[in-house]
């Protein structure tokens, strides 16, 4: 890459690192703006699975259940934020082709590829847990593969793939520069 290379790199991944912090602190904070307002209770399970037959009464533990799963779904997104982050940090700093870029942009990859697992699987589980006090013949058992889980699914092989690429890269230019 030349100088003019760099500098262009460095500057998107300045407002890119500014934007991941941002949504570091956005994020958290509108969950618990949403908790402290009362937006995490029944009432929004209701509203968010409206499409399934619910029973009248959601337990209290059936709900905290569901939140926990989710919440498990927000701190791997949080993860991801995290680590693209990082991505940009060292990016801005003018390290551009390095081991830890390769480290970070395969763990950015692990974990898109784990969200897009998790979705599937979550989405189950809570379909299944909402509806268990239903009568029998009345649960649900949902197994969705959206478009956004099979995309996170697919780019995250992708970022793996290049991860892996970019380190063999690494490793072969630090040989190279061995020979020198």
């Amino acid at each position: 890459m030349n100088d003019s290379q760099i500098s262009r790199v460095q500057r998107l991944a300045r407002i890119l690192h500014w934007a991941c912090t941002l949504s570091l602190i956005v994020m958290p904070a509108l969950l618990i703006y949403m908790i402290a307002i009362g937006d995490a209770g029944e009432a929004a399970l209701r509203r968010s699975y409206a499409d399934y037959a619910l029973p009248d009464v959601i337990p209290p533990a059936i709900v905290l259940t569901v939140r926990a799963i989710q919440v498990i779904g927000f701190a791997i997104t949080l993860y991801i934020l995290w680590q693209m982050r990082v991505l940009f940090g060292l990016y801005k700093s003018g390290e551009i082709l390095s081991t830890r870029c390769a480290a970070v942009i395969l763990r950015c990859g692990q974990a898109l590829v784990t969200i897009g697992i998790f979705g599937v699987l979550s989405n189950t589980v809570i379909v299944l847990l909402l509806t268990l006090a239903n009568e029998t013949g009345d649960r649900t058992l949902a197994v969705q593969l959206s478009g956004g889980n099979a995309g996170f699914f697919l780019g995250g092989g992708l970022i793996v793939v290049i991860g892996w690429v970019m380190g063999e890269a690494v490793r072969i230019a630090d040989e190279n520069r061995a020979f020198v």
